[in-house]
């Protein structure tokens, strides 16, 4: 999470998306189109992230790019693999999180959602880029959701850097290596993020299908400075601003540490991006192989 709040917070209201969108349009020579909703066809599958420092590289997947106003959502709506894929920015945590994941499945019912973005580690064995696919999502409240995957330990272990386990969420940024280490122990949690929670209950309540990819920003012995931590605690763009301008007068360096954040952040996007490439062909298999298994098949079971 260290890396989200950082860098889409600061540096992103410096301009740095904007430039890397545009730059990446004019290479791929297919810059974002806006376009009445009754002119695109209707995603199967829907891509949450809270931000665009997130969403960035995935975007830069999709083929036949428009954005399209739909009921005062944007929804960036392209084709990956023959899939038509919609792509919505959330904002930060589980109150925007489920309210966009509920306009959504109103708006557009899709067969699938994905929530995808940045979470920071809780365990020692996940590294910075690593990938996450929860199988359980809970919160410090005891609410869970359950995340059915059909992984075998054989493609886990097969495929490096992919952990599954279960991911915590919570409502404001964990940035002591201490008390990251003490959640994932009370809540045999492997990762944290601030929305998973509730898009997962938005997708339980109304019976569309759901699965998260969560890339590690920041590993469990990464912590965030307390400077830093407190600048981005600020409520409002006026205050996190004047916060940031003492950080850099009382640590120069903490510029430099800000665009190195930036590029790792951009690293962490278009990995993120190239798993999601990866997943989202296999989404239908996946839906088969439940329903093939012994397990629901007609008449098993049965007295």
């Amino acid at each position: 999470m260290l890396l989200r709040y950082l860098v889409s917070n600061f540096l992103q209201q410096q301009g740095q998306s904007v430039v890397r969108d545009f730059m990446s349009q004019q290479v791929s020579g297919q810059a974002e189109s806006d376009v009445a909703p009754e002119d695109v066809p209707k995603p199967e599958v829907i891509v949450l992230f809270a931000l665009g420092v997130e969403s960035a590289g995935f975007k830069e997947k999709l083929k036949s790019v428009a954005s399209v106003q739909m009921e005062g959502r944007t929804v960036t709506v392209g084709k990956l693999a023959d899939r038509v894929i919609g792509v919505v920015e959330t904002g930060v945590g589980r109150k925007s999180a489920a309210a966009a994941a509920r306009d959504v499945i109103d708006i557009v019912a899709p067969d699938w959602i994905i929530s995808a973005g940045f979470a920071g580690g809780l365990i020692g064995d996940l590294k910075r880029g690593h990938v996450v696919m929860p199988n359980q999502v809970v919160d410090k409240e005891g609410n869970h959701v359950e995340i059915p995957l059909n992984l075998t330990a054989e493609q886990i272990e097969a495929t490096p850097g992919l952990a599954v386990g279960t991911l915590l969420t919570v409502d404001r940024i964990i940035g002591d290596v201490a008390e990251k280490r003490s959640l994932g122990e009370q809540h045999s949690a492997v990762a944290v993020d601030m929305e998973t929670l509730a898009i997962a209950q938005a997708c339980q309540e109304n019976e569309v299908k759901l699965i998260s990819v969560r890339i590690i920003s920041d590993a469990v012995d990464q912590p965030l400075p307390k400077d830093l931590e407190k600048m981005m605690s600020q409520k409002t763009t006026s205050g996190m601003i004047g916060a940031a301008a003492a950080t850099i007068f009382n640590r120069p360096g903490s510029v430099k540490d800000m665009w190195n954040l930036n590029s790792m952040a951009n690293k962490a996007s278009d990995k993120l991006a190239g798993f999601l490439a990866g997943v989202i062909p296999q989404l239908d298999l996946a839906v088969r192989k439940r329903e093939e298994s012994p397990s629901n098949a007609d008449g098993d079971g049965a007295d």
